[in-house]
């Protein structure tokens, strides 16, 4: 994929990858900027990590990701760990697509440094670096409106910021309120694009409507409502209609999987709430 930055290939010890050339010096030796600047942990999981670091050029976060998967089922483990070992590296990746996304218009956090290493029986180690949203995250800000027109806003915000996505030809790999944060310009910025990537040629609006219930199906509780639901839709509707009209047999399918994965995540609520 071409990119209109003029990025540099990254070669620190037995990291290989890609870096803007801003921070290439500053990140000449990985290993140990990494210890000198240890941050704040944000994350800290068998599978990933995630630091806040804030440096002379700004605050930025460094995530750290040694596999796929954090538990599952022995196979579920087997199979996550054959695709983390063979597949190319999700950082590198992750890049790309936002730098892919930022050309398009589409808000995220600015990369700085993509980067894989393997140790010596071959088993792969990522390092993701960005630069910081320093916004709200939608679901904080959703949890904290004192009023429905405010929280209104921020909904058809939402919608039409999801729906520049996915016109621009992009799909968000965990598309929840938390990892969307507004400006106050009440623009749309989308965190965690490990799993983000361009829609494939077939199946376009099958993925759009999952983001959509994605979203919705991780709305605070209070705002699991069919007016709330319906506000959204119509709005992401409207904003998509050039793009990919989505008709009235589309929206029942979309209803009833939003029905199904609520019911879903309710389940799952009520088996944590009895163990």
């Amino acid at each position: 994929m071409s990119s209109p930055q003029p990025y540099c290939s990254y070669r620190s010890g037995d990291w290989r990858g890609i870096v803007h050339p801003y921070w290439q010096s500053s990140l000449s030796d990985l290993d140990r900027w990494l210890d000198d600047n240890p941050g704040t942990k944000v994350v800290a999981k068998k599978a990933r990590s995630v630091t806040r670091v804030e440096t002379p050029n700004g605050v930025i976060y460094v995530k750290i990701l040694h596999r796929l998967q954090e538990r599952g089922s022995a196979w579920k483990m087997l199979i996550s760990g054959i695709k983390w070992l063979l597949r190319p590296s999700r950082a590198i990746d992750t890049f790309w697509i936002t730098d892919a996304m930022l050309d398009k218009g589409i808000l995220c956090p600015e990369p700085i440094l993509a980067a894989r290493r393997r140790n010596a029986l071959g088993w792969p180690e990522d390092v993701f670096i960005c630069r910081e949203v320093p916004y709200p995250s939608l679901l904080s800000l959703l949890n904290a409106a004192d009023d429905a027109s405010a929280r209104d806003a921020m909904l058809v915000n939402a919608a039409q910021g999801i729906a520049a996505l996915h016109n621009q030809g992009f799909i968000h790999g965990d598309c929840i309120p938390g990892n969307l944060c507004l400006a106050p310009d009440q623009s749309i910025f989308f965190l965690d694009n490990d799993r983000s990537s361009r829609m494939l040629p077939l199946g376009k609006r099958r993925a759009r409507l999952a983001n959509v219930v994605q979203f919705l199906a991780r709305l605070p509780l209070s705002m699991q409502q069919n007016d709330v639901f319906a506000l959204f839709l119509d709005s992401y509707r409207q904003a998509s209609a050039t793009i990919c009209p989505i008709g009235a047999g589309a929206m029942n399918r979309l209803t009833r999987k939003l029905q199904r994965r609520l019911a879903l995540l309710a389940e799952k609520r009520a088996q944590k709430a009895r163990a």
